[in-house]
């Protein structure tokens, strides 16, 4: 095994779902690599990147797509990275071309490269398989580190509402979430709606529902993670925003549809998932729990 001196550069294309899924193998890769004789450069979804590092879980933060990257990427030739210990690239490369060229460009370092999910059929949970594809680099066997990510939390007596996704067949029915506002409001609870860039339809159509305006919560990541660390509760669907509030701590309640809970549930220690045939009455009762727990 190489000495663990220099970069360790870790490629996650894909959204802040995707992103999130990777902070335990993140950690152990840290482990593997400590600081300060290396540094962990996390190439992914911009914002979860800016706030990984932020938090301290890697120590710089780059949008997949940030030029400074490119050579990890491109076909022409490229200088060699001699500063480099190692590079994790979650990705498709079923030619093995990607391979190649980072051994080509880092010929110095250790090169992983993985698909970025489990095979699809199995029922692995994918923060689990991705700490699986590190076995040539990593020296034990470490077990799923899902511990809230390190932030300062914003205290509020609200229960944050999410009713968007990635995908309109993952949102649970709006006639849903209204019945569940609704009686958390008669609970004495405030609510206030998470809505993000693709969210003004199920938003939009949950205002409308319930008649009455309620906040809106149209933050930086940043602002979010740490309105959901100090919540009441959070109750949302598959989406990358419901990864978002299990990782920052927050009692989580999350319902989920088509996807697989068993391979993409949300981390984090106080997270409840529950299936959209869950009854309402179940899932108010999740949130109560939140509000007592």
């Amino acid at each position: 095994m190489r000495p663990s001196v220099g970069d360790v550069v870790i490629l996650r294309p894909g959204a802040l779902g995707d992103t999130l899924l990777a902070v335990p193998a993140i950690r152990a890769l840290r482990a593997r690599f400590p600081a300060p004789s290396a540094r962990l450069v996390l190439g992914a979804h911009p914002g979860a990147a800016r706030l990984l590092a932020q938090t301290g879980e890697v120590d710089v933060g780059l949008g997949f797509d940030d030029p400074r990257l490119l050579w990890s990427v491109a076909t022409s030739e490229q200088p060699h990275r001699e500063h480099l210990a190692a590079v994790i690239a979650w990705m498709a490369d079923p030619s093995g071309a990607h391979e190649a060229h980072l051994g080509s460009v880092a010929p110095r370092a250790d090169v992983l490269v993985a698909p970025s999910r489990p095979l699809p059929g199995t029922s692995q949970h994918c923060s689990e398989y991705l700490l699986s594809t590190l076995a040539p680099l990593l020296r034990c066997t470490p077990a799923v580190d899902a511990r809230p990510i390190r932030l300062a939390a914003s205290p509020s007596n609200v229960v944050l509402v999410h009713p968007g996704s990635g995908s309109a067949r993952k949102n649970w029915p709006t006639d849903r979430f209204v019945s569940v506002v609704q009686c958390i409001a008669r609970h004495g609870l405030g609510v206030e709606i998470i809505s993000g860039e693709a969210d003004e339809e199920p938003v939009g159509r949950l205002i409308a529902a319930l008649g009455s305006a309620l906040p809106i919560l149209h933050v930086d990541l940043g602002t979010l993670a740490r309105r959901l660390a100090g919540a009441i509760a959070y109750l949302g669907n598959d989406s990358g925003v419901s990864h978002l509030a299990g990782l920052a701590g927050a009692r989580s309640v999350v319902l989920f549809g088509p996807t697989s809970a068993a391979t993409w549930r949300p981390l984090g220690p106080r997270v409840t998932v529950l299936p959209f045939e869950a009854a309402n009455a179940h899932v108010v009762d999740a949130l109560l729990d939140s509000k007592r727990g």
